[in-house]
């Protein structure tokens, strides 16, 4: 199985009790967030639920990465591709984009077009429509 990097609302699915978003975080051996997904997902939260945060990606064994050199200029080089395609993809998902692709891991995510789109590199196990999981595509073996 690839390894993995979750977007930040594969986290907040999770949080709001979205059974697929679960098995998803669960189903593999190497995953890791962005420090920034960490971020987004904690700043709604309060103490308790911080130190469930932190539970749950423990239990996941899911790593947080906090961004380097390498993972800053692959941002920047993605934001500044975006900004002259006029896609101007926000800076945030800039990063958590270059966090997968510096680590070499697949972006795991129900928002593609946050990413560029689909491809072989970023994964859509599921899609969100009127507030139920639809479209959903197990992990892989």
């Amino acid at each position: 199985m690839s390894p993995v990097l979750f977007d930040t609302n594969i986290l907040i699915d999770h949080f709001n009790n979205h059974s697929q978003a679960t098995n998803e975080l669960t189903a593999y051996k190497d995953a890791i967030i962005s420090s920034l997904s960490w971020i987004e997902v904690a700043c709604g939260f309060d103490q308790a639920h911080r130190m469930d945060l932190s539970r749950v990606l423990s239990m996941a064994r899911i790593r947080v990465v906090h961004i380097d050199d390498k993972i800053m200029l692959r941002a920047a080089v993605l934001r500044s591709i975006s900004i002259a395609n006029q896609s101007k993809v926000k800076l945030v998902d800039c990063i958590i984009r270059a966090t997968a692709e510096v680590s070499h891991r697949i972006l795991v995510t129900r928002n593609p077009k946050d990413f560029g789109g689909e491809g072989p590199m970023v994964r859509v196990p599921y899609q969100i429509s009127n507030g139920k999981i639809v479209s959903i595509k197990p992990p892989p073996p």
